[in-house]
């Protein structure tokens, strides 16, 4: 017999209800003919009816001991009308248009390292739950659980991951790319991707340190990697490539000069594989995750999201906004330029080609070629002359001025970036305004590990004329929890999340079309 699944949340909602409509006959009622919900601990195994005996002469049968309720803490959500859980194995039609579902793991696994060297942030949790070979099964159970088909680690301890953690996922189906930090840090990224379902087309490794320049003397890194998805077979279907970028941005919540000059290079990099292949006459979609060290709507949040941020002269400690220091009088700021010319990334969130920094031409010319090819999408160019003959194939595509406009700050001391990125969670729980955490420790719960992706847009074509034009299309997500909730679980880690961080896990479609 099958056990049943219960949400948690549902659960106490209706014992709190019963409660307080029995409360005038708790005394007439035997306490084990109530159902407990234990605080902490307890919560954490499962949710149970103890055994009721009832009296011999009695028709009601016995319930058996060994009767179990599992308890749900966190659910799936799905979010495009159908009941598909994400291990379902994913459809892959041969029809006009096919589609490829797959799912996205963010991990923060928590560096023993770390952990041991901040035993502050952790003097709620009971140290069992703190030794590396109970919290190393909980990860692996984690994941198992789930079997999300692109696995993105951070904090996860070089050796750790080399000798335990990588066998085991190899054995999952997964091919890894590891980053340590740099300097004497241990712990450092991943990218695992189920290689029965993409294949990778190229790999970037990111130091995010740069000798020389002052915002980027940080050990951090990020991984950039470009997947092809393993679709059809046939020869004239081919599926988009996926660019995925992990990083773990500074946590110093005073320093978010510095963490916006490393989202700057991430996104360089990103950006420059984008490029490549649009290069070649193939769109490709992103994926973003990581830890942020960043709350939700802050500077850095909405410069992610919306593609500008105007920085000259915005306290540091705002970009991130983990800490109010609103009260300082002198606070440290960020100015213009935000990089060094030297490093060669613009205000566009773009590596500077040759052609780009070469001299005006002289002679003749008055506009360089570079300066010309800004104009091919700008308003003026959209306008079809009314002289203009209709030639099928030749003149009779209007240029698509919100998709090929080239990325330019509106103003200037600006960067901004072209990606449209959206985020997989509404940082609320569904239905309500209770705020979601992705980390708690002794200190405080709060957001600041996130999914982002490339999501599909309107365009319109004449009057009447509205389509979805690329990107990936979001349909489903685990749903996160209240600090409320973890605390009741007595914190992070625990028995049940072996990390000080929960998982992210969302599930997108990218539609594939005939070559």
């Amino acid at each position: 017999m099958d056990c049943p699944v219960w949400d948690l949340r549902a659960l106490l909602a209706e014992n709190q209800t019963w409660d307080s409509q029995t409360q005038s006959n708790t005394e007439a009622q035997p306490e084990l003919h109530r159902w407990h919900f234990p605080v902490g601990h307890g919560l954490a195994d499962m949710v149970h009816r103890p055994y009721w005996q009832f009296p011999a002469m009695s028709y009601y049968p016995a319930l058996q001991e060994s009767t179990e309720f599992k308890v749900m803490w966190r659910v799936w959500e799905d979010l495009d009308g159908t009941q598909a859980e994400p291990s379902v194995p994913p459809t892959t039609g041969q029809g006009p248009e096919s589609v490829f579902e797959f799912t996205v793991m963010s991990y923060n696994i928590l560096a023993q390292y770390l952990l041991e060297g901040h035993p502050e942030l952790y003097i709620h949790c009971s140290d069992k739950v703190l030794v590396w070979s109970t919290r190393l099964k909980g990860i692996i159970q984690e994941i198992k659980t789930w079997r999300p088909d692109i696995l993105c680690l951070q904090e996860a301890q070089e050796i750790h991951f080399q000798k335990q953690l990588q066998p085991v996922l190899s054995d999952l189906g997964y091919t890894c790319v590891y980053k340590r930090r740099t300097g004497s840090k241990t712990d450092g990224c991943a990218v695992c991707y189920q290689h029965s379902r993409f294949f990778q087309l190229s790999v970037s490794l990111l130091e995010l340190r740069r000798e020389g320049c002052e915002l980027l003397d940080r050990d951090n890194v990020a991984i950039v990697l470009l997947l092809q998805p393993v679709t059809s077979q046939s020869p004239d279907q081919t599926g988009t490539p996926i660019c995925v970028a992990t990083t773990h941005l500074l946590f110093n919540p005073r320093r978010g000069d510095i963490k916006l000059a490393q989202l700057v290079m991430v996104l360089a990099e990103v950006d420059n594989v984008v490029r490549r292949c649009k290069a070649i006459g193939r769109e490709c979609e992103v994926v973003l995750c990581g830890d942020f060290n960043s709350f939700p709507n802050m500077p850095l949040y909405q410069f992610i999201k919306t593609g500008q941020l105007y920085y000259h002269g915005l306290p540091t400690w705002m970009i991130s906004g983990q800490e109010d220091l609103s009260h300082q009088t002198h606070p440290r700021r960020v100015y213009a330029p935000l990089l060094p010319s030297s490093l060669g990334i613009n205000d566009n969130c773009q590596y500077v080609t040759a052609k780009q920094t070469e001299s005006p031409p002289s002679g003749k010319l008055k506009y360089s070629q570079g300066f010309l090819l800004q104009l091919r999408y700008c308003p003026g160019a959209c306008e079809r002359p009314r002289d203009l003959a209709l030639i099928p194939g030749v003149t009779d595509n209007t240029p698509d001025q919100h998709e090929k406009q080239p990325c330019t700050p509106t103003f200037s001391n600006t960067v901004c970036h072209c990606l449209n990125l959206s985020s997989a969670y509404s940082h609320f729980i569904t239905g309500t305004d209770r705020q979601e955490v992705t980390t708690l420790h002794s200190n405080a719960g709060a957001t600041v590990d996130y999914i982002f992706y490339s999501a599909r847009t309107e365009r319109i074509r004449g009057q009447t004329d509205k389509r979805l034009h690329g990107g990936l299309e979001q349909i489903g997500r685990l749903a996160l929890l209240t600090e409320d909730d973890l605390w009741s679980l007595r914190g992070l880690p625990n028995e049940v999340f072996p990390s000080d961080h929960l998982s992210l896990l969302a599930k997108f479609k990218l539609r594939i079309s005939p070559l």
